[in-house]
C-alpha cells in the first residue's frame, strides 16, 4: 500500500498532492455510503448478468500507461450506466444521428451500457492498453448474446489528442477521467464543433474547462451536470 502511494505521489507538486489526497478522503468517505453500497451491488449485478468484467477498480500504477499521461488521469472505477435512458430523454437524441463517445472509457462499462441504444456509433477512447483489452473482451461477450444494438469501437489513445467525427451529433460522457491538462484540449476541441454536441458530466471536477467559453448551456439530469452547445440546444 505504501510503495503504491509512493508510486502516485512521484514527481507530483506540493499543490497536486494536496489535491490528489482530498480526492482520495473524498472518493473513500463515499464508498462507504448507504448509496454507494447500493450502487455496487448494482454494478456488481451487470457484470453477474453478462457474464463480463467491468466492476473491479484499477489503479493506475498497475497499468502500462505513460507516466506523463498518468500523472493527469483518475483510478478507473466503473462509471453507472443506469440512468442513460433518462439522460437520453432530456437530451432529445436522434440515435440514429448520434455518436456516443466516453471519454477515458476503462474496461468499457459505460460504453456497452450506452451500445444498448440504437446508436450511429459507439465510442470509447482509453490510454491504457491493458483495459482497452478487457474493454474489447466485453464487447465480445456482449455481442455474442445479442445485447449491442450499436456499433461498438475502443480507441487506445490520449483523449487529448483525440478528433471526434464532425458527421454526426454527439453525446459525450465524462466520469472525472482526467485533470484540467487533458480537459483543457478535450473542451477546446468539443467547443469548435458545429454540429450538436451534448455533454454528460459525472463529479465534473474540471467543468471550468467548459465555461470559461462562454459556450455551453448547462443543465441538470438525474442530478448529473449536462452541458449543451448552441446548434443541440437550437434542435
Amino acid at each position: 500500500m505504501l510503495s503504491s502511494l509512493a508510486h502516485r505521489l512521484k514527481g507530483r507538486s506540493a499543490g497536486e498532492i494536496v489535491r490528489l489526497i482530498g480526492h482520495n478522503i473524498v472518493y473513500h468517505a463515499r464508498e462507504l455510503s448507504p448509496e454507494a453500497r447500493r450502487r455496487n451491488r448494482k454494478f456488481r449485478a451487470f457484470d453477474e448478468q453478462w457474464g463480463t468484467d467491468t466492476f473491479e477498480m484499477r489503479e493506475l500504477h498497475t497499468l502500462t500507461v505513460d507516466p506523463a499521461l498518468a500523472a493527469h488521469a483518475r483510478r478507473y472505477q466503473a462509471s453507472n450506466g443506469g440512468n442513460m435512458s433518462s439522460w437520453f430523454a432530456d437530451l432529445n437524441v436522434d440515435f440514429t444521428r448520434t455518436a456516443f463517445i466516453d471519454y477515458g472509457c476503462g474496461k468499457g462499462r459505460a460504453v456497452l451500457e450506452a451500445a444498448r441504444f440504437p446508436f450511429a456509433r459507439v465510442i470509447g477512447v482509453e490510454f491504457a492498453p491493458e483495459l482497452v483489452d478487457i474493454a474489447l473482451r466485453n464487447r465480445e461477450i456482449m455481442a455474442a448474446r445479442g445485447a449491442l444494438a450499436a456499433p461498438v469501437e475502443f480507441l487506445c489513445m490520449d483523449a487529448a489528442r483525440y478528433r471526434p467525427p464532425v458527421d454526426l451529433d454527439l453525446v459525450c460522457f465524462f466520469y472525472d477521467p482526467f485533470d484540467d491538462t487533458v480537459m483543457a484540449p478535450v473542451a477546446e476541441r468539443l467547443t469548435a464543433l458545429a454540429q450538436p454536441v451534448s455533454v454528460i458530466y459525472l463529479e465534473p471536477h474540471c467543468i471550468g474547462q467548459f465555461r470559461k467559453s462562454g459556450h455551453w448551456a448547462e443543465g441538470i439530469s438525474v442530478d448529473n451536470l449536462v452541458l449543451r452547445n448552441p446548434a443541440a440546444l437550437g434542435r
